[in-house]
């Protein structure tokens, strides 16, 4: 280990903040350098700073923990960094699933309740068009829900439009009172 780095490690040991500011100018670049390689995807990009910080403050933490027989005062910071800059990936990968399976389920759930929703209109509708004749109530249908034209409800059902227009206009003043008798019982 050259005197430089034997400097810095001794003054971090020490708490001295000049030796850890040494450290930064010495090493910072290369510890950007190696968490940018591992968090390259765009929603990653905002975590990198946050990431380097991750990495110094657990360096100025743990500075007890490096060994110069073990290896050099540089492989031990690539390894911390490399391993830090893993672990937030692996956390930004997890939290992207988990907002991903949360907007599916979310939208799952709309979709489910918009479903049950239509169903039980379509059931109120039928149960209150089953206040008129068979006839009025196919004619109901083939107008309101399948969007059938007047005339196509003539000729399918062998009426003038006129009869066709009159059924519909009686079967709405019909609904309206069952509506009416239904609001106030």
């Amino acid at each position: 280990m050259n005197k430089v780095d034997e400097e810095i490690v001794e003054g971090i040991l020490k708490r001295d903040l000049n030796s850890f500011n040494k450290f930064i100018e010495c090493y910072g670049i290369m510890i950007h350098n190696v968490v940018t390689s591992i968090l390259n995807k765009s929603h990653e990009s905002q975590s990198i700073e946050e990431c380097v910080d991750d990495i110094l403050m657990c360096i100025w933490r743990n500075m007890d923990c490096f060994s110069k027989e073990r290896g050099s005062l540089k492989c031990w910071i690539i390894v911390i960094s490399k391993n830090k800059a893993l672990d937030y990936k692996k956390k930004l990968k997890k939290i992207m699933n988990s907002v991903d399976i949360d907007n599916v389920k979310l939208n799952s759930l709309v979709d489910i309740e918009q479903d049950y929703l239509k169903e039980e209109n379509r059931k109120s509708i039928i149960e209150l068009l089953n206040n008129l004749s068979i006839k009025d109530k196919e004619i109901f249908i083939k107008r309101y829900m399948n969007d059938w034209s007047i005339e196509k409800i003539s000729k399918d059902m062998g009426l003038t439009s006129i009869a066709v227009y009159n059924r519909l206009s009686r079967g709405r003043k019909k609904l309206k009172k069952v509506l009416s008798v239904g609001k106030e019982g």
